[in-house]
C-alpha cells in the first residue's frame, strides 16, 4: 500500500513538471512613468522571477524562493512594475520547459519600446567539460547536464533579435554566472541626470551576478541571501526618481563583500545586441515621490511649528517681563513720592511724628532694595531675550539652509537651460519655474537670472542689501570730507593771481608745479646759510605747513633755460643763483646752481648768493 501512495506522488510531481506554467494575470492599470527626457515611456516594464528551493535530486536552497519573492515585491510596491506584466515560477513551476516556455512567451509578447527584469536565485553549476555555467531547473539531476539550461542558451533568448524589449537587465543570484558577460572595468561615471537621459536612449542588455566563477552563499540575513538582501535594501532606500544598474551595483557590491566571501560583478551581456553605454532605468513610482515629499514637507512644517511657537513664547515672555518692571518701577516711583512728601514737611512745621531718621533711613533702604531687584530684572531680561533671540535666529538659518540646498539641483537646471543656445528663449519662463519652486516670498525682489540672490535667504538678503547700503553711505560720506577737506586746503592756499603753461602762483605766496605735484615757497630773499635756510622752512606755517627742505631730484625740475631770468619760473622769486638742498655730509651741504643746472658741494656757513626754498607734495 505505501509503495503504491509513492508511485502515485511521483506521477503527480512529474505530470506538474511536463505542464507548461502560465501565469494567472491580475487585471490592473498599467503604469506609464515619464521618462529622463520628459517624455512619457511608450513601452512595458516586464518582470520574470525565478527561485528554486525544493530540487528533487540538489541540496535544498533555504532562501531562493524567498528572495525571488522580495526583489518581485520590492519592484511592484516601489517602482512602476505591474500585475499584468510580471512573469513568476517558484519550486516545483521552474522546470526547464516552463523557464524557456516563459522566456519563449516573452520573446512573442515584448516590443521593442518595452524594458525587462530577469531575476534568478537557484542552483548555478559549471558544466565540467564546456567550463560554461548553467541554471539548474528544479528536476534536474545532478549528472544529467542536458537538463540544465546554459548561459548561452539563456543569453541566446535575450539577444535584442529573440526577446525585442529595448533594455533587459538580468540579475542571478547563483554559482557560477560569471561568464554571462563581460565585466565592466575601471571607475563607474558619475550619475547625472543627462547621462541618465543619454543611457536610456541606448539599447542595452545587462546583468548583475552574485558573483563571478564560484560558487555564492546561500546564507544571509533573515530570509534572504546576502546578495539579494543587499539587493532588496537598496532597491528599497533609494529616493531617486530614475535608478540605473551603474548606481545601483556599488551599493550592492559593497555590502556584499563586506559580508561573505563572494564579489559580485556587473557587465554587458556579450553578443546580445545591446549597445555601448546604453542601460535600464527603473522608475520609482510617483506616489513613493510624493510621500518622500510630503515627508519633508512635514518635516519643515515641524520646524515652522516649532519656530512660530518660539516667536509666540519670545513675545508672551517679552511681555511678562514687561508687566514685571512695570510694577518695580511703578513701587520705586511711589517711593519717591513719599520721599519727595518727607522733604517738603521737614521744611515746614507741619512735621509729622513718622518723619524721624529711622523713618527716613527705612525709606532709603527699601528704595535701594527696589531698585537693585529692577536693575537685576532688566539684566535678567536683556539675558533672556538675547538667548531667545540667538535660539530663533539659529532655527531660521537652520531652516534657510535647508531651504538653499534644495534649491540648489533647481538652480543649476536653470543655468543649464540658459547657457544653452536652445534655451534662451525660454529664459523667462525657466526663471518662473524657478521661483514656483521656492517657498512663499523667498524669491521676492529677485532680479531675473540673479542666482546667487536666489540661494539666499530673503533674511541674508535683507542683511546683505543694509550693509552695502552702509557702504555706500561709507563710501559719500568719505567723498564729502575729502570734498570738504580739499576745501579747505584750497581756502589755505588763498586765490590763485597768475598761472602759465606748467605753474600756478597765490596769494600765499604758494608756487604749485602741475607736472610734478609739488608746491613751492621763495625764503627770503638774502644770502643764507644752510642752517638759517633750515630753520626757516621748519618754522614755515603757511597754507597749513607741512613744509622741508627740497632735495636736489627735485630742485632739478624747477630747471628751464631760458626761462625767466634764473632759468625757472618767475614766480618763485629770488635774486640768488643757488638753492640750498637738504642733503648734507660733515661741514659740507649740497646746493643747486640755477645758471648751469648742476649740483654740487658747498660748505655750509658760505651764503653767497645762496637761498632757502621749502617743498611738499599737493595735500589733494
Amino acid at each position: 500500500m505505501i509503495k503504491y501512495i509513492k508511485i502515485i506522488c511521483i506521477s503527480a510531481i512529474a505530470v506538474t513538471l511536463l505542464i507548461p506554467y502560465c501565469p494567472e494575470k491580475v487585471q490592473a492599470i498599467a503604469i506609464r512613468p515619464v521618462s529622463p527626457s520628459g517624455e512619457q515611456v511608450k513601452g512595458d516594464q516586464w518582470l520574470f522571477v525565478i527561485g528554486i528551493d525544493t530540487y528533487l535530486e540538489w541540496p535544498r536552497l533555504k532562501t531562493a524562493v524567498n528572495d525571488a519573492k522580495a526583489v518581485r515585491d520590492v519592484l511592484l510596491e516601489r517602482y512602476c512594475f505591474d500585475q499584468n506584466h510580471l512573469v513568476e515560477l517558484y519550486d516545483e513551476q521552474a522546470t526547464r520547459r516552463n523557464i524557456l516556455g516563459q522566456l519563449r512567451y516573452l520573446a512573442n509578447k515584448t516590443s521593442p519600446e518595452d524594458s525587462l527584469v530577469v531575476f534568478y536565485a537557484g542552483h548555478g553549476h559549471l558544466d565540467p567539460i564546456t567550463r560554461e555555467g548553467s541554471w539548474i531547473p528544479v528536476e534536474s539531476g545532478t549528472k544529467d547536464v542536458a537538463a540544465w539550461i546554459s548561459n548561452h542558451d539563456i543569453k541566446n533568448y535575450l539577444r535584442v533579435d529573440a526577446i525585442k524589449a529595448k533594455h533587459i537587465l538580468l540579475i542571478s543570484d547563483s554559482c557560477f554566472a560569471g561568464d554571462f558577460f563581460r565585466g565592466q572595468r575601471g571607475k563607474l561615471p558619475e550619475v547625472t541626470d543627462a547621462r541618465i537621459k543619454s543611457v536610456y536612449g541606448l539599447n542595452s542588455r545587462l546583468a548583475i551576478t552574485s558573483g563571478g566563477l564560484e560558487p555564492v552563499s546561500d546564507d544571509g540575513f533573515g530570509k534572504n541571501s546576502v546578495f539579494s538582501y543587499f539587493l532588496v535594501k537598496t532597491l528599497e532606500d533609494n529616493q531617486k526618481p530614475f535608478l540605473i544598474p551603474s548606481d545601483l551595483y556599488p551599493k550592492v557590491k559593497a555590502g556584499v563583500i563586506e559580508n561573505a566571501q563572494q564579489f559580485p560583478q556587473w557587465g554587458s551581456l556579450v553578443g546580445t545586441g545591446g549597445q555601448q553605454g546604453g542601460e535600464i532605468v527603473l522608475f520609482l513610482k510617483q506616489d513613493y515621490k510624493l510621500k518622500q515629499l510630503s515627508s519633508e514637507a512635514q518635516t519643515k512644517q515641524v520646524q515652522l511649528e516649532r519656530l512660530q511657537k518660539m516667536e509666540t513664547d519670545a513675545v508672551a515672555a517679552k511681555k511678562r517681563e514687561d508687566t514685571e518692571i512695570a510694577a518695580y518701577e511703578q513701587q520705586v516711583s511711589e517711593l519717591d513720592d513719599k520721599i519727595e512728601a518727607m522733604q517738603k514737611r521737614l521744611g515746614s512745621p507741619a512735621v509729622r511724628q513718622d518723619d524721624s531718621l529711622d523713618a527716613m533711613l527705612a525709606m532709603v533702604k527699601q528704595k535701594e532694595s527696589q531698585a537693585a531687584k529692577l536693575e537685576r530684572l532688566r539684566k535678567q531680561r536683556e539675558i533672556e531675550e538675547a538667548k531667545r533671540n540667538a535660539e530663533i535666529r539659529a532655527l531660521q538659518l537652520e531652516r534657510d539652509k535647508q531651504i538653499s540646498t534644495m534649491l540648489k539641483p533647481e538652480v543649476e537646471k536653470y543655468e543649464q537651460i540658459v547657457q544653452s543656445k536652445y534655451g534662451a528663449s525660454m529664459k523667462e519662463a525657466a526663471w518662473q519655474g524657478l521661483v514656483a519652486k521656492c517657498p512663499p516670498g523667498w524669491a521676492d525682489n529677485v532680479d531675473i537670472g540673479d542666482l546667487s540672490a536666489m540661494l539666499l535667504s530673503p533674511t541674508e538678503r535683507k542683511i546683505l542689501a543694509e550693509k552695502k547700503r552702509l557702504e555706500e553711505q561709507a563710501i559719500l560720506i568719505k567723498k564729502r570730507k575729502e570734498i570738504e577737506e580739499r576745501k579747505r586746503l584750497e581756502e589755505e592756499l588763498g586765490r590763485e593771481t597768475e598761472r602759465d603753461g606748467n605753474f600756478i602762483a597765490y596769494t600765499t605766496g604758494v608756487v604749485y608745479d602741475k607736472n610734478t605735484g609739488l608746491e613751492w615757497v621763495a625764503g627770503p630773499d638774502r644770502n643764507t646759510v644752510w642752517n638759517k635756510a633750515k630753520r626757516w622752512v621748519e618754522g614755515l606755517n603757511v597754507a597749513g605747513g607741512g613744509w622741508r627742505m627740497p632735495t636736489t631730484k627735485e630742485l632739478k625740475t624747477l630747471y628751464q633755460k631760458g626761462i625767466g631770468i634764473r632759468n625757472m619760473t618767475p614766480y618763485l622769486k629770488t635774486t640768488g643763483w643757488s638753492i640750498w638742498s637738504g642733503k648734507t655730509e660733515g661741514y659740507k651741504s649740497w646746493r643747486f646752481r640755477l645758471d648751469t643746472g648742476n649740483v654740487s658741494q658747498e660748505v655750509s656757513n658760505y651764503s653767497h648768493n645762496k637761498r632757502g626754498f621749502a617743498v611738499r607734495s599737493r595735500r589733494w
